[in-house]
């Protein structure tokens, strides 16, 4: 079976670009914001000490690549979801993937923060000012929950499409 290219599908690949540097510009944004958290965790946890770039900007473009594949993931999926349903909403779809970051960025920092997984506090002692480590980890956490959010609202929402979607077959008598 030989499958004929579709019409549309240039403006879906642009559809997925646009999602995924949309995406990027997020992340770029959301970095400078944590980056004034924790610098720590630019510089040491992600290993910008040894940038050529200037801080912030290196901070920028290590935000634009890591948002660069979530962006493309959501856009990809909202296509395949509203390809496959007429009572798809791209602004529905969005919101219930934000509510789930909203709610995994104000879980992963504080649960971070209170259980130090991989024992930085100790590991930083005599090395960092006090609290940087406490930031570190908050800083962890909010990047952890971006990433976490958007899967599992990804995850979760398409799920439900396919629970919530008719099965095809012949029609019911």
């Amino acid at each position: 079976m030989r499958l004929r290219p579709s019409a549309s599908r240039p403006r879906e690949y642009l559809a997925i670009l646009a999602g995924a540097l949309a995406a990027g510009a997020c992340g770029a944004l959301f970095d400078q914001v944590t980056a004034t958290i924790s610098p720590e965790y630019f510089l040491d946890g992600k290993g910008l000490a040894a940038s050529s770039l200037p801080f912030r900007l290196a901070v920028a473009w290590t935000g634009l690549r890591g948002g660069l594949p979530l962006g493309a993931l959501v856009t990809g999926v909202g296509l395949v979801r509203a390809a496959r349903s007429d009572r798809f909403s791209w602004r529905a779809w969005l919101a219930r993937i934000m509510a789930a970051v909203a709610a995994a960025l104000a879980l992963c920092p504080v649960v971070m923060a209170a259980l130090d997984p991989f024992g930085v506090r100790e590991a930083s002692l005599g090395a960092w000012p006090r609290g940087a480590a406490t930031r570190y980890l908050v800083c962890w956490g909010l990047h952890a929950g971006a990433y976490l959010g958007v899967l599992v609202g990804v995850f979760l929402d398409g799920r439900h499409a396919e629970a919530c979607r008719p099965r095809s077959g012949p029609p019911a008598p």
